[in-house]
């Protein structure tokens, strides 16, 4: 395995990010104010609560062209598009047409996994609940054809097993890859024609489509990256995903449209009086089902799940080339919102709308862990050269934190990338949290501040004395001890009093 090592910034180097959020007066100016404090070229943001729907949007669609950002134009919702398939998956459960635990390889008999067991066992409630356990993110491009997703599942059989078959989260693109292939198969259509005249259409999600020669025909935004902070955005290119990712991300809509399907999910799978969806499986989709990143937060069907004493909260984000959106929602409560940004830097912004949201519709504040006191004994058996087929993290220890340099790296060759989306985040801070569950962080600041990255204490299915870190929720192995900084300073100080003494 090729290994490099990551060019470390000082600190000191590292532009401040901004920290406090004002408290804005409406709706309105929280997304003007956090996509500036941010850096995110446009937002669009969609709140359903008490029966009535606010839009707003604000920004540019593109920095290039200086479009407006409107309620009506389309963003690329990303992952956000894994609820769609697992919901249209969901019908076809209703109809008989699929049953979540039966086998995956009794609809696609060729899927050719490395390990047997999981080939052999791995049914839709697994791949829903990203527990199949093995690789989750290769993106080849398989063509334009409609055989694009069963091309990138004949090459499934070179991905990495990571953990043996349900025994952890970590999420899982292939998957979805690999449950639109199935849904093909029981109807014999094309998948992104089997959800636009089952799910998209029966829905009203008139501006929802797939395809970039689709998008174009609408009010649409461009993705945009912030390599570095002092240059400003600079559009992404190019658009278009691979054809075979659709059933996993490949869904551009507007907020209003992401409005209208939590609606779905709240009225127990009705809306406007038409069922689409059983209310049984509407209910086994919000049940938690594994755990995923902290005390509060598990996965169900498709949806992540926050349970707070006073709130819950279903949700899925998504991230895609210059592109961050989230779908949250309190069904309970009958609120719902819909934030999508055309910045590699929209997930800070669209949390910190959210909270506000969540604090001026609902009441609610969102808890923030506290920081525990860990040993650096214990933090130094976390630091180290992680790694994954795409990304390298340094962790490194520093006082009673640890610091994290992440750079993405090319499959091929092992070499760092050097447009990384990681060059304006700097140095990752993580602050240990108190938690029922070991080794769980903080992300301290930054475009990723308040992200859970943990070192969770499950054995990798080839080597299970070999430490791993989830980041993103993606699973990195340990490939190199390295010492850090602060552990050296205590040899040296140790030597030191040592030399001292002799020399009494």
């Amino acid at each position: 395995m090729a290994t490099t090592t990551a060019k470390t910034k000082n600190a000191s180097e590292k532009p401040a990010w901004p920290l406090a959020r004002p408290d804005y007066a409406s709706l309105e100016a929280a997304v003007q104010g956090e996509a500036a404090r941010w850096n995110v070229p446009g937002m669009s943001v969609a709140v359903l609560h008490d029966g009535v729907i606010d839009t707003v949007g604000v920004g540019f669609a593109s920095i290039d062209t200086k479009q407006p950002v409107t309620p009506e134009t389309i963003f690329q919702i990303g992952s956000i598009s894994k609820v769609f398939t697992t919901t249209l998956a969901m019908m076809l459960v209703d109809e008989g047409k699929l049953d979540l635990d039966k086998p995956v390889i009794e609809y696609v008999p060729e899927l050719p996994l490395a390990d047997a067991e999981t080939r052999g066992n791995l049914t839709l409630r697994h791949i829903f609940s990203h527990s199949g356990g093995f690789e989750g993110d290769t993106f080849t491009d398989t063509g334009r054809g409609d055989d694009a997703a069963t091309k990138a599942v004949a090459a499934f059989g070179e991905l990495k097993q990571w953990f043996p078959l349900g025994g952890l989260f970590s999420y899982n693109n292939n998957g979805f890859v690999l449950a639109g292939v199935a849904i093909e198969r029981v109807t014999g259509q094309p998948f992104e024609d089997v959800m636009v005249e089952r799910l998209l259409k029966p829905l009203g999600l008139e501006s929802s489509v797939f395809f970039a020669e689709n998008a174009i025909t609408y009010p649409h935004a461009v993705g945009h990256y912030l390599n570095k902070r002092e240059e400003g955005p600079k559009v992404a290119r190019p658009y278009a995903l691979p054809r075979q990712v659709n059933a996993a991300g490949g869904i551009i809509a507007t907020a209003s449209d992401l409005i209208r399907f939590a609606q779905l999910h709240i009225n127990g799978g009705e809306l406007d009086g038409t069922r689409l969806l059983s209310e049984e499986l509407t209910t086994l989709m919000q049940q938690p089902r594994i755990n995923s990143w902290d005390e509060h937060t598990s996965f169900g069907q498709g949806w992540y799940i926050t349970e707070y004493p006073d709130l819950r909260i279903i949700q899925h984000g998504g991230s895609t080339m210059g592109f961050r959106a989230m779908l949250r929602i309190a069904p309970e409560r009958g609120f719902a919102i819909a934030l999508l940004t055309n910045g590699d830097s929209g997930a800070r912004a669209y949390d910190s709308v959210t909270n506000w949201a969540l604090e001026h519709y609902l009441g609610f504040e969102t808890p923030v862990p506290a920081v525990a006191d860990l040993s650096g004994k214990k933090l130094d058996r976390l630091t180290g050269l992680y790694g994954r087929q795409d990304t390298r993290m340094e962790v490194r220890r520093d006082g009673r934190t640890l610091r994290i340099r992440a750079y993405q790296i090319d499959p091929e060759t092992g070499e760092e990338k050097e447009d990384s989306p990681y060059a304006a985040s700097g140095d990752i801070v993580l602050e240990p949290i108190e938690s029922p569950r070991p080794h769980d962080f903080r992300v301290k600041d930054g475009p990723m501040a308040d992200a859970i990255i943990d070192f969770p204490p499950a054995p990798l299915a080839d080597n299970p004395d070999r430490h791993v870190l989830r980041f993103g929720g993606r699973l990195a192995e340990l490939l190199e001890p390295i010492e850090s900084d602060s552990a050296k300073s205590g040899k040296k100080d140790k030597k030191d009093k040592k030399k001292k003494g002799k020399k009494k």
